[in-house]
Order: structure tokens, then C-alpha cells, then sequence
């Protein structure tokens, strides 16, 4: 019997169209096995992992004052309001009395805080704290015969955008007049941190708290009431290029201290150290 070749070709498509079929069917199984079991496990992973994730995060209690103060413990973590994430990366106790004349310094503490987690507008907030201030730009150029605007500029392109994190000191002091009298005077103009890195507090200090109020810069400062004592905070950012692993000593410089009523110069200004060693 002869087969034609044109059958014999009809059969092998027709038989090559049944094996694809074929095929296709048991692929589609194999993906309906995956859709209805590996996937929902997938998914189920990624939710398991988001539900960790806040859980977490629930777990940094939240805080409306500045939440540096509630960081007792290396690695503790609060959420300050409207702000960012704080995680305790340094502790160093100090608890240490520094007397000029009739004014008394307790030094508590210095800590090394990472900010997280922040707003944009806290991120533009601490821009402002970054670079050279106006004061510092102004003394660098203003023999130049620049103009005010120029300096301005100037002053603009030192600024840094802050990303995703910054550290910063913390830097915590009570300050007590002794006398009878009131003494206008503040007691950190400014500090250094290992003989490296120098601020000036009034131009960088960020947190504003007591003190800090009250007489960081000399043209709006208040008296020191008889036997007032004050709490202070300052909060100093530390540029990304010139972070220190170890503080080894810390020194601050004060203002002088004037006669509140006649600002007749009582004691010159004095700097003093503390060494962590």
C-alpha cells in the first residue's frame, strides 16, 4: 500500500500540533500549582516581613519633647514628633563643675546621637547648619570688596543637603549664678571636640532649650538672675567628612562675664578641658 507523501506530512503536522498542545496544557498546570501555592506563600513572606518591620517600629516609643534626653543607653532608639528617629550611638558621662568668678558650669554629659527617619523640612531645617555661617563667610571675604549679596552666595554654596541620616554631639550643662547680682554671660561661646573640630555655638547650634533661650547670642541675651540656675542643651552637627570615632577631650570657651546693670566687664572669658582618657 502507498502512502502518499502529502498525507504522510498532513499526519506529522497534525501529530506535531497535539505534542505542543501537549505541552502547553502541562505548562499551564504547572503554572496554576505555582499561582495557587508557591505564590500566596511568597506574598505571605513579604507580609510576614512588613508585619516584623512594623512591629518594630511600634516598638520606638514616640516622644513630643526633644528626644535626645530620654537616650540613657547605647543603641536605644526614640521617634521624636515631627522630627526623625534617634538612635544613642555614644554616652559619655562627665558630671563635672568648671567655676569662673560667681558662675558655676556643671558639664552632665556628651553624647553622639544618629538622626533617621526625618521630614524634608527638618532635612532643610538642619541644611541651614551646615557650611559656613554668614558671620564666619562675612569674616573670610568682606576685605574683598564684596558686596552683602555676594556673601550671601558665598555663604549658600558651603551648605549641604542632609540625606538620610546625620549625627550630631549633644551637648547637656546647668549653669548657676552664685552671686547676689545679675551677670549677663554664657557659658559655652565655643567648643572643640579633640582639638579638631571647633563650632561656634551661637552660629551652630540647633537645639534651643533652657539656656540655650536665653543667652546663646550677646545681643539678645538675659541676665543671670541672683542665684539663678539654668538647664542647657546644644545639639552640634558633625560634618559627614570630619567624623571622629573616639572623643578624647572636650573643651569649651565662655563669654566674659559683665555687670548686668552697668555691662561693665567683671571676668575675662576662660577656656577649659576635659580629657576622657
Amino acid at each position: 500500500m502507498n502512502i502518499n507523501k502529502k498525507d504522510k506530512s498532513d499526519g506529522t503536522k497534525k501529530l506535531l500540533v497535539i505534542v505542543i498542545s501537549a505541552m502547553l496544557i502541562f505548562l499551564l498546570g504547572i503554572l496554576t500549582v505555582c499561582y495557587f501555592f508557591i505564590y500566596p506563600s511568597a506574598e505571605n513572606h513579604i507580609n510576614e516581613k512588613e508585619e516584623k518591620k512594623n512591629i518594630k517600629e511600634e516598638s520606638i516609643p514616640m516622644v513630643d519633647g526633644y528626644g535626645g534626653s530620654y537616650l540613657q543607653s547605647v543603641g536605644q532608639k526614640v521617634r521624636q514628633r515631627d522630627w526623625g528617629t534617634l538612635t544613642l550611638q555614644q554616652l559619655l558621662p562627665i558630671n563635672k563643675t568648671f567655676t569662673l568668678s560667681s558662675m558655676a558650669i556643671q558639664l552632665k554629659a556628651l553624647k553622639i546621637i544618629k538622626l533617621t527617619q526625618m521630614k524634608e523640612e527638618v532635612k532643610e531645617e538642619l541644611k541651614e547648619f551646615t557650611g559656613l555661617s554668614f558671620a564666619e563667610t562675612y569674616a573670610l571675604y568682606y576685605k574683598d570688596n564684596v558686596s552683602i549679596e555676594e556673601i550671601f552666595e558665598k555663604e549658600a554654596s558651603t551648605k549641604r543637603d542632609i540625606r538620610k541620616e546625620i549625627t550630631y554631639f549633644e551637648i547637656t550643662y546647668t549653669v548657676e549664678n552664685t552671686s547676689s547680682n545679675e551677670l549677663q554671660f554664657f557659658s559655652m561661646e565655643n567648643v572643640s571636640f579633640n582639638n579638631t573640630l571647633h563650632y561656634n555655638v551661637a552660629e551652630k547650634n540647633f537645639i534651643y532649650s533652657g539656656d540655650t533661650i536665653m543667652g546663646t547670642k550677646s545681643v539678645s541675651r538675659i541676665d543671670h538672675k541672683a542665684n539663678e540656675k539654668r538647664e542647657g542643651t546644644i545639639g552640634l552637627l558633625i560634618d559627614s567628612e570630619k567624623t571622629i570615632k573616639d572623643v578624647n577631650s572636650f573643651s569649651f570657651t565662655t563669654s566674659d562675664i559683665l555687670d548686668g546693670d552697668t555691662h561693665e566687664l567683671l571676668t575675662k572669658a576662660k577656656t577649659f578641658t576635659f580629657s576622657f582618657n
